[in-house]
């Protein structure tokens, strides 16, 4: 998606400000009454605000300047602007629409409109607005920039590149018309050309989000770690307040073998704001990226003062992979001397599960009821009291808990795979295989989930069904360790020598090494990319 109109600042409004006695005369002519008089006022007064950086303040100043007067093109065009700059390019595009209103060809707003029709997925508006564009100014490039990113989109190919072509001899240096250059190299398969367009921007100044969002794509399509190191690197010092930034940093320098750099990175996310969500997300980076259970203590080491946030989210990590001994060598010293209470229940409820699954189930059994008595649908405490349930042979009661976790939890693989579990103990063995096609079904993008059901498929003979799940996912998530990993070791099975070689040359170049990228299996191609083998093979 490319990136919306970038906000005027405060430049243009500074320009502005010289129009806002033309406007307010304009306002005022219109008669002497009390509206019109709060119009000019708050235009001013917004402008002025504007201009200062003040856009919160400033917004509720041309809303009410619109409120008496909403017949003039020029109040609609400053509250788009305000609006642009305080990312609101819903109210924007609103306000850019209400100006084309009075006045069609009014080239801002068209502009406008183009540009945010394409990044809010309207192409046949953008499309629309980029004809009207053109119709006042063949050459103007931004509208044939706009065209052409639509009908790539919508698959109008040789229309797409006609305009680009056009756009880049009009101006060879436009960083989004690169960007298309670099699509249309990537769906031909030539990811080398598609990172090649893109390189010296990138390494000139760091490019625009676009530009670094492409290469990110080109990178994982062509599973070239240090170029998603260095993408990430750059992310994070354009924009470090944004975690996802962050946390690919951190995969990637784990990737690579920068252990500590890795956990100094999801350390600093932990510590900046814990919780819920942000172990959930390193749990599901590590999940991806298929990171060894072995490695989280070592890299814990690393860090001066580890994050008990980030040591939790390390030891539900090792718990989602089974590995409960790692969980529970984690979780020992973090919960010592600290009493069970709301801010404990999910320390608790893990080393619970921890202790479960290492058939410690008095233990177990204890510290569930313990975090339980401060959350009574805390996951971790439930899926230990499961196990002890199925160890004591209480199906009954394991069934009851682990729907209660699966109900709370409707998209958490482990969840599923208990389940399953509990359902074979009831005695039913179709409903329980069914849990695991619930499981990929509720996150068709997780690993986890496709591990569990790849391992249920094998054991009941359907490896080339488990094969063609494993496909589709490394199809969706190119850039996927763990799908990379499954997927080569179902080839293995089915006696696939071939995919086994690219699956392991392509979990080998995400680790970063120096190895040849395979070459793309015609199905797994796109018509152009069939198209184009032969010319591929020249390049």
């Amino acid at each position: 998606m490319p990136t919306p109109p970038v906000p005027p600042r405060h430049a243009p409004y500074r320009a502005a400000l010289s129009s806002v006695a033309l406007i307010g005369t304009m306002l005022l002519g219109a008669g002497c009454t009390s509206r019109a008089e709060r119009a000019a006022e708050a235009m001013a007064a917004g402008q002025q605000l504007a201009a200062a950086g003040q856009y919160g303040p400033a917004q509720g100043q041309f809303d009410i300047a619109i409120a008496a007067r909403d017949d003039l093109p020029e109040l609609w065009l400053l509250r788009a602007r305000n609006q642009i700059a305080l990312n609101d390019y819903a109210g924007a595009y609103g306000s850019f629409r209400n100006v084309l209103d009075q006045d069609r060809t009014n080239r801002e707003a068209l502009d406008a409109v183009s540009q945010l029709s394409l990044a809010t997925g309207r192409l046949d508006d953008a499309r629309d607005y980029s004809s009207q564009i053109l119709a006042l100014d063949p050459n103007n490039v931004g509208g044939l920039i706009v065209a052409a990113t639509a009908a790539f989109r919508q698959g109008l190919y040789d229309q797409a590149e006609g305009q680009l072509k056009r756009a880049l001899q009009l101006a060879p240096d436009t960083e989004s018309a690169l960007v298309l250059q670099s699509q249309f190299a990537m769906r031909r398969g030539r990811f080398d050309q598609a990172g090649a367009v893109l390189q010296p921007i990138f390494l000139k100044s760091g490019g625009s989000r676009d530009v670094r969002r492409q290469l990110m794509t080109v990178y994982e399509h062509a599973a070239d770690a240090k170029g998603m190191l260095a993408v990430a690197t750059r992310n994070v010092a354009a924009e470090g307040d944004d975690i996802a930034h962050r946390l690919t940093l951190a995969r990637q320098m784990l990737l690579t073998g920068d252990r500590a750099g890795g956990a100094a990175q999801l350390n600093r996310i932990h510590a900046t704001r814990p919780g819920d969500a942000r172990r959930d997300a390193t749990i599901a980076m590590l999940a991806d990226a298929d990171i060894p259970t072995a490695t989280l203590a070592p890299a814990l080491a690393t860090l001066s003062e580890p994050d008990p946030d980030l040591t939790l989210a390390l030891a539900d990590y090792a718990l989602v992979r089974q590995d409960h001994a790692v969980a529970e060598r984690l979780l020992a010293p973090l919960i010592a001397g600290r009493p069970a209470g709301v801010g404990t229940a999910d320390l608790y409820g893990a080393r619970a599960h921890a202790l479960a699954g290492l058939g410690r189930y008095g233990d177990a059994a204890r510290f569930a009821a313990a975090a339980l008595r401060f959350d009574r649908e805390q996951t971790d405490a439930l899926m230990a009291r499961v196990l002890i349930q199925l160890a004591a042979r209480k199906a009954a009661s394991a069934l009851r808990d682990v729907r209660i976790v699966a109900a709370e939890n409707p998209d958490f693989a482990p969840g599923y795979a208990l389940l399953r579990r509990a359902l074979i103990a009831a005695g039913e063995p179709l409903l329980a295989d069914r849990a695991l096609f619930d499981a990929v079904n509720a996150n068709r993008n997780d690993p986890v989930a496709l591990r569990q059901l790849a391992a249920m498929l094998v054991a009941n003979g359907r490896e080339r069904d488990a094969l063609d799940y494993a496909r589709s996912f490394s199809l969706r998530n190119v850039a996927s360790v763990a799908g990379w990993t499954i997927r080569g070791d179902l080839c293995r099975i089915t006696g696939d020598n071939a995919c086994v070689g690219r699956a392991r040359a392509i979990v080998a170049r995400l680790h970063g090494q120096s190895v040849p990228l395979p070459p793309v299996p015609a199905d797994e191609r796109t018509d152009q990319n069939a198209a184009d083998a032969a010319d591929v093979k020249d390049n």
